[in-house]
């Protein structure tokens, strides 16, 4: 079996773990490759050149490290188990101190969780950019307080026009992200739908809808003053948004495959990692 362990360099704790986890695994007959990059994690495009062939892939952080692993896995077609090594690692599959579990994943005795991932392409007057969102595409004003002006079609009608600090437009997945905070529902990841949930807005109507996974939608946004807007895929990349600008968000035909080697359900991490923080 070929496994690629990946971790986020930033954290210099992580390097006991990595050498633990690959050691463990060599013993256990893998075929281990160590994939870093100085000072962070590899690019979208090295990560997965990397990946290709590969039968797993391990991500060794938080949840920034997985969903950045994740995304590019889900190009070289390769399944993810991430390990915990962060604060939260509520798409981890594995904790740091459960490594005696890692027999399980060489013998198949997994569980697979399908998650979607959504595309997301910024229209300009001279380029069209396309990034992929395993949580979420946010658009919002820039770094100052000012408010931004946010319309939303899904399929050509319009369904939201709200002036406020912007929108999360998520996957099932990002629901318990940066949705959340934002007052959005908590949604099942094996529920094939998408997420819009408006970012304090200044509104008494403006309120988080969901759509089916087919759906697609449109955005722009005007920031006050002229202010530019921008568009940040997964907290990873923001693009600069202008009046004449747009982006549209549909579901991709890729789909994360993130493993698991406990048997809890997503409830029961639900409330392990939210509902019991301290």
């Amino acid at each position: 079996m070929r496994i690629a362990v990946v971790p986020n360099q930033v954290k210099i704790e992580n390097d006991a773990l990595v050498k633990t986890v690959s050691q463990q695994l060599a013993q256990l007959g893998a075929n281990v490759r160590v994939v870093c990059s100085e000072g962070g994690l590899p690019s979208m495009p090295q990560l997965t050149e990397a990946l290709n062939g590969c039968d797993a892939a391990i991500a060794v952080g938080g949840d920034g490290t997985i969903v950045h692993v994740a995304k590019a896995a889900a190009k070289a077609d390769c399944p993810v188990l991430g390990i915990n090594a962060g604060h939260l690692g509520f798409l981890a599959g594995l904790e740091a101190d459960e490594l005696d579990a890692l027999p399980a994943l060489l013998s198949g005795n997994y569980t697979v969780d399908k998650r979607t991932l959504l595309e997301v392409t910024v229209h300009t007057a001279d380029s069209t950019m396309v990034r992929y969102a395993l949580n979420e595409a946010v658009i919002s004003r820039g770094g100052l307080s000012r408010l931004v002006d946010v319309t939303v079609h899904a399929d050509g009608g319009e369904v939201l026009s709200c002036r406020g600090d912007g929108v999360i437009i998520a996957t099932p997945t990002g629901s318990t992200a940066y949705s959340l905070s934002a007052g959005g529902p908590v949604v099942d990841p094996s529920v094939d739908c998408v997420l819009l949930t408006p970012v304090c807005p200044h509104s008494l109507d403006s309120r988080p809808r969901i759509w089916p996974a087919g759906v697609t939608l449109t955005a722009t946004a005007v920031a006050a003053d002229g202010a530019p807007a921008y568009v940040t895929v997964d907290g990873e990349e923001s693009i600069r948004l202008t009046s004449a600008d747009s982006v549209t968000v549909r579901r991709a035909e890729k789909t994360v495959r993130l493993l698991r080697l406990r048997c809890d359900s997503f409830y029961e991490r639900l409330r392990r990692k939210l509902s019991d923080r301290r």
